[in-house]
């Protein structure tokens, strides 16, 4: 029977949501970005922890939120931030675009950090997991908007970031894509091969064509990466076993 957030969870959240709002006013201060900047920033932050609680509801914490989940949360924020730059994307650039890139460099390093936590403190746990998973994808999902909108690679690139969504959608009239995969080393590369990728792209130094080139690498990997798991789930009747 699915679980309600309990409050310590709830309270979670809602200190990110303070944290984003004082982050996209220092934005707005610093480029002179529009009130629409924090709706963007609050929408996608509100859409990130609703498609969490949602999908996990059976796995809410039941004690205290957890050292490695807040860190997920940090960087909940951080992918928040970005989402409030698009479309404002033409205000930033130069300095303040390499800013935005070390903002970035340090969602990617916690990445690693609040799984390494969990395995340190002995808490991992479904919902750790799971929450992981979606601030990845929405982190994709933005990051490939705006090597869109620098004009570094075409619209392809916002494949990478629909990717999982897609899956999400699929999941409903396929039975079989609704059952959990087990653990994937693959996986986790490939999803940071992809963040490294769009990183790269928006460098200022880096020139349209090779972020194009890097990029599609890095897409072929992870549409490869997608198929091998909705082939495993189709024709797998339970996960067992080692899964690369």
């Amino acid at each position: 029977m699915p679980h309600s957030p309990n409050a310590g969870t709830l309270a979670n959240f809602g200190l990110g949501m303070v944290a984003l709002f004082a982050g996209v006013h220092a934005f707005r201060f610093l480029w002179d970005l529009p009130l629409q900047s924090l709706l963007q920033a609050l929408g996608v932050y509100a859409a990130i922890s609703i498609l969490v609680l949602i999908q996990m509801r059976h796995h809410v914490p039941r004690k205290g939120f957890g050292a490695a989940n807040r860190i997920t949360l940090t960087r909940a924020v951080i992918v928040a931030l970005f989402a409030g730059v698009v479309g404002h994307s033409s205000m930033i650039i130069d300095a303040g675009l390499w800013l935005l890139l070390s903002l970035a460099a340090m969602a990617f390093v916690l990445d690693g950090i609040d799984g390494w936590i969990a395995r340190r403190l002995n808490i991992q746990s479904i919902f750790g997991a799971g929450f992981d998973m979606e601030v990845d994808a929405a982190f994709i999902l933005v990051l490939a908007v705006l090597v869109w909108e620098y004009d570094k690679v075409g619209a392809w690139v916002l494949l990478a970031g629909v990717m999982r969504y897609l899956f999400i959608i699929a999941r409903w009239p396929v039975r079989a894509l609704r059952r959990s995969l087990p653990p994937s080393r693959r996986r986790q590369a490939v999803c940071a091969a992809q963040s490294m990728a769009l990183l790269f792209a928006l460098c200022p130094t880096v020139e349209p064509f090779t972020a194009s080139s890097v990029n599609g690498v890095a897409l072929s990997f992870l549409i490869i990466s997608f198929g091998r798991d909705i082939f495993f789930l189709l024709t797998t009747t339970s996960p067992t076993g080692d899964y690369l």
